[in-house]
Parts: C-alpha cells; structure tokens; sequence
C-alpha cells in the first residue's frame, strides 16, 4: 500500500509516517519505483503499537523509541523488554511516594502499602500469564510492552472508576 493508504487505514497523517520513520520509530517502506515507497501490514500494526505508546501511553517520543528499540532487540530477553517498558512509564519508587505523602502529612498511607503490594502481586500474576499464552518471541515481547503501558491505563481508569462507585457509597450524606 503507499502512503495515502497506510495514513487512512492508520488514522495518522502521512507527515506523520515519515517523522515516524525519520525517528526511527517505523522502518521504511520498500522502494516501488521512482518517488514511490510501498509499505505493508506490518507497518500498520507498527503505527497501532506506536499510537498506543504515544496516545493512550502518554510516553514521550525520546521514551518510545528506547521501548520500540527493546521490542525489536533479538538479542533482549522479553524480561528485560519488560523491564524498558516499565523504566519507559514511570521513574517513581513506592520510596518516593510514601516520602512525598508523609511530606504532606498523611504518613498513614504507609498503612496500605501492604494492601497495595498484595493486589499488585496479583495483578503481576494475572498479567505475566496473559504473556506467556505464546511462545512467538515477538508477541510475547510486544505483549509484555502492551501489558506494562496499556494495563497501566486499563489499571488506573478500572481504579478511578472503583474510586467512584466507593465515594458514592461511602460520602451518601449530605454533611460527607
């Protein structure tokens, strides 16, 4: 497919594509002739995973591309793709957090880290088996991405709306 196709079927601008590729975040198309490059589905599906990192990730592009160079890495285990895709989103220690909370005086969020931990070796669980239903190097590698940076969103939207429903059964009252 050229350029105008792969921009439809992508939802992403052909100006767009080619700064993916100059990035080195999308390899190019294959020379089809004269001033014409032909691209393929794998380059759709390259464009998806980007969009997923980019948009819904909300990881810079300097962040993708290190994440991008992990899941095309042969030579990486899929842990340690696991392991970019997690420096990629966030650089915080449950240290950290539990510092800045006691900074603003609620040192008692320390007394849910157990409950957090628990539920996050859960969540691990759940998601490390997600990974392993294939033995496709590049799937199960490009799954640990998707399953570290997308269930992030899935896990922090599926807890805001928990939050909601509980503040609605909790704060019923008037004077709450």
């Amino acid at each position: 497919m050229r350029i105008n196709e792969l921009a439809e079927r992508s939802g992403v601008s052909a100006a767009t594509i080619k700064y993916y590729v100059r990035e080195g975040l999308l390899r190019g198309g294959d020379r089809a002739g004269y001033n014409q490059v032909s691209y393929d589905e794998s380059h759709l599906h390259r464009i998806r995973l980007l969009r997923a990192l980019l948009g819904l990730g909300g990881l810079p592009v300097a962040a993708a591309k290190e994440v991008i160079a992990a899941v095309d890495d042969p030579e990486r285990t899929v842990h340690s793709t696991l392991g970019e895709a997690q420096r990629a989103v966030s650089k915080t220690s449950v240290e950290q957090v539990l510092a800045v909370a006691d900074e603003l005086g609620h040192p008692d969020l320390l007394d849910m880290l157990e409950a957090y931990r628990a539920a996050a070796r859960q969540l691990a669980t759940l998601e490390v088996n997600w990974l392993g239903r294939t033995d496709d190097r590049d799937t199960l590698t490009e799954r640990a991405v998707i399953g570290t940076i997308l269930g992030d969103a899935l896990l922090t939207a599926a807890r805001r709306e928990a939050q909601k429903q509980a503040s609605a059964t909790r704060f019923t009252t008037r004077n709450r």
